[in-house]
């Protein structure tokens, strides 16, 4: 009976698998948040990171993404008011960003009046480890 590689004490590993480095591990990560107390409850907010990962929060979610250390993008829009936030995230770090759609309290006979309002885009940095 032929007895397998891990049976003999054999360790083996794909070729094409890199060899692990401590430089490509993703344990960053990037918490996007839209439960602050100031924000209206109106509207979805788009979020994007690095041109890859797309996110669309309502008030009350958020979302945690894997990223690698290094610099990134963040664009957050509320196809009003557009920001784009570049940042340095290091290894083992978990940065979190509250989104706020606020309305300016001027704002509010402004929607009685004509049945709209604008809404401001509000982005805070915040460490969370």
């Amino acid at each position: 009976m032929a007895e397998t590689p891990s049976e003999l004490g054999i360790q083996s590993r794909r070729v094409s698998d890199p060899a692990p480095d401590a430089g490509d591990s993703l344990d960053c990560s990037v918490t996007l948040s839209r439960e602050h107390p100031d924000d209206c409850g109106q509207r979805q907010v788009f979020a994007r990171l690095d041109e890859d990962t797309r996110a669309v929060l309502v008030f009350g979610q958020s979302v945690t993404l894997e990223v690698k250390p290094g610099t990134h993008v963040l664009k957050v829009h509320n196809t009003l008011v557009w920001k784009k936030i570049e940042f340095t995230i290091e290894p083992g770090e978990h940065l979190g960003f509250t989104i706020i759609n606020r309305s300016p309290k001027w704002a509010v006979g402004m929607a009685g009046v004509l049945g709209w309002a604008p809404l401001f885009l509000t982005v805070r940095k915040t460490s969370l480890e």
